[in-house]
């Protein structure tokens, strides 16, 4: 057993989470509430201020009616610079390590090329763990070609 499975109380234990798309006015519902139950300094970084306010949409994972993780849709991109941007992949920290961020992740790209947001260039998403870094390459060529990962280094792996 690893240190997360221990985090883990057996309410917690999940079956088969599920994965929604959901308004940016749910988005901010579901932060809002992650805040109330646990402050996360990566949380207060990924999904607050300007980072948050050009996004339109996400990618909600949850089980019941805890919130597992997310990811926010930039469809304009960060400070309207044109580009599609998947601007924050958050997981609450007792669901990390285990496969939900890959999911969420792959799940957002989808979606962005549901919506055509590829047709603009390539989906940007600024790297800021070597986490997200792995999750992106293992995904699937078809997808990793429509992504253009920028690499800030493992800054948020602290947190």
């Amino acid at each position: 057993m690893n240190e997360n499975e221990r985090n883990l109380s057996p309410e917690d234990e999940l079956i088969e989470p599920g994965i929604e798309i959901a308004s940016i006015g749910i988005l901010f519902e579901k932060i809002d509430k992650l805040r109330e139950e646990k402050f996360d300094a990566a949380m207060a970084i990924l999904l607050s201020g300007d980072r948050i306010s050009c996004c339109d949409e996400g990618v909600i994972m949850s089980d019941k009616d805890k919130t597992i993780g997310l990811a926010t849709i930039a469809p304009e991109g960060e400070e309207r610079s044109g580009q599609p941007t998947i601007v924050g992949l958050y997981v609450a920290p007792k669901y990390r390590k285990k496969g939900y961020g890959a999911k969420i992740l792959q799940r957002a790209v989808e979606r962005c090329l549901e919506r055509g947001l590829d047709k603009k260039g390539k989906i940007r998403m600024e790297v800021m763990s070597s986490w997200a870094k792995k999750i992106i390459d293992k995904f699937p060529d078809n997808l990793k070609e429509k992504i253009e990962v920028y690499d800030l280094g493992s800054m948020m792996d602290d947190f």
